[in-house]
């Protein structure tokens, strides 16, 4: 059983209804005529009152009862770490009573101050997996209430002229949960939590606007970024630029939704946010690999060349949809930089399987020029580049939902596979025979094959494609 609102408000009727009679008077009767005019208590008034008196002794009591049960269950079961919570029982109600007893108004403040510290300290720890899982199926209101709550515990860590001014009690749950104090700059996990919010779903970006973090982020920039923009050297500056990496990848977060760009467009941040002009164009793949379709559970990398670092967020905030965009040019924007992944993860959750067989047949076209015979140079560092990316694309959407993997079959990814071991018969001759004599599901049960790091990225996107459907 878990705490809500409605168990909330109905107990607070219940008892203030009890409290209501309980103010009344006695029952009363008047006497038969010819006897005194005056009242007096019914023969059975004592009686009543005692025996309700102690129903809403009971009920006051019980309820008091079960409160602390749900409330002994949540402080054990924290602090721990989102790979912890897998052996916590019912991980997902502990949560949703925490969340409950995090609301203002509803509990004595000390039990609302000490929730909201645990959530701080989850959050200040970076082990927010099921606090954001418990937070889709919250209220957008509650929501709002509880992220202004954050900010505002948090304010004198993004806006430092607070920090004289300001007393913030439960900050220190925040902070003390860090390992990393020193090293990184303390606003960095907030970034994060916030990033998986909005990444999981389009009402919860809404909330994170309607709070206000575009404002944040503002303050973010006067404080931190603008002093900082031309320089990178020493940890101060490195501290900073990590901090600015994952403010990108949240910008990047928040305009994936469509209807979101033209709120980031009006405020004053679009037009102030710092670009840094000496950013590669080409990044090794195994940086463009972390930063490829990051979901509500992944964190930025905060690579020293990171993708996230060259974005200009006006230009962003005009980008079209990715379904206006030609099928070549998307596929090369999608390889080389960051700027729409997070817009393509929202419309492969948005779109009909028929939409998003469209788009993905048109890449995998676009891809297949790729596979053809006598294209496979191996050791040409961009052709690996390229190829490499569309492997990684097949797993990465393919793991991001169900839908998408049966949507990736019907668009043709087995056969864009098939074709790649078919033109380089030789670099990949063990996955070519393994297919050959067991099929697909022999290379599941075999889970890797030697030599080759292209090889086994191939066999990681074939399991990522069949491995619940064998």
């Amino acid at each position: 059983m878990t705490l809500s609102r409605t168990d909330s408000i109905l107990s607070a009727l219940s008892f203030a209804s009890s409290s209501r009679l309980s103010a009344h008077s006695s029952t009363e009767y008047d006497t038969t005529p010819g006897s005194s005019t005056s009242t007096v208590a019914g023969p059975g008034a004592l009686a009543g009152k005692a025996v309700k008196a102690l129903g809403v002794a009971t009920l006051k009591g019980f309820e008091r009862l079960v409160m602390a049960r749900h409330w002994a269950a949540v402080t054990h079961a924290f602090p721990h770490t989102d790979q912890q919570a897998h052996g916590i029982r019912h991980i997902d109600e502990v949560y949703w009573d925490l969340l409950e007893f995090s609301r203002p108004g509803m509990y004595s403040h000390n039990v609302n101050r000490r929730a909201m510290a645990l959530i701080m300290a989850q959050i200040g720890a970076g082990e927010t997996r099921h606090l954001i899982k418990a937070l889709t199926r919250w209220h957008a209101v509650e929501l709002h209430i509880l992220l202004s709550g954050i900010l505002t515990q948090l304010a004198h860590l993004w806006n430092p002229s607070l920090s004289g001014v300001f007393s913030s009690p439960l900050s220190h749950s925040y902070t003390a949960s860090q390992g990393w104090i020193g090293i990184e700059s303390p606003l960095l996990r907030l970034i994060f939590f916030i990033s998986k919010v909005v990444r999981s779903s389009a009402w919860a970006c809404r909330v994170v606007l309607d709070v206000g973090f575009l404002d944040v982020l503002f303050s973010l920039n006067h404080h931190h970024f603008y002093r900082h923009h031309h320089h990178h050297r020493g940890a101060e500056n490195d501290e900073v630029h990590h901090l600015y990496i994952a403010c990108n990848a949240l910008l990047l977060d928040i305009t994936g939704y469509q209807e979101s760009r033209w709120f980031v467009a009006r405020h004053p941040i679009a037009s102030t946010w710092p670009t840094y002009e000496d950013t590669p164009n080409v990044f090794p793949f195994k940086i463009r690999r972390r930063a490829l379709f990051l979901g509500p559970d992944s964190d930025v990398a905060l690579d020293e060349q990171s993708p996230f670092v060259g974005i200009t967020l006006p230009d962003v905030c005009s980008q079209p949809s990715i379904s206006e965009i030609p099928p070549d040019k998307l596929l090369r924007l999608l390889s080389f930089n960051v700027t729409y992944d997070q817009a393509l993860r929202v419309f492969l959750s948005r779109s009909s399987h028929k939409q998003k067989v469209m788009l993905l047949s048109k890449l995998f076209w676009c891809m297949s020029k790729l596979v053809k015979p006598g294209t496979g140079l191996l050791d040409d560092p961009l052709w690996r580049y390229q190829y490499s990316f569309s492997l990684h694309f097949i797993t990465a959407v393919a793991r991001s939902d169900p839908q998408n993997k049966e949507a990736l079959i019907d668009a043709g990814a087995a056969n864009y596979l098939v074709d790649s071991l078919r033109a380089m018969p030789k670099a990949y001759a063990a996955a070519t025979q393994i297919i050959r004599e067991y099929g697909f599901s022999g290379l599941l049960k075999l889970g890797s094959v030697p030599d080759h790091t292209i090889q086994q990225s191939i066999v990681s996107a074939i399991t990522a494609l069949f491995e619940d459907s064998e």
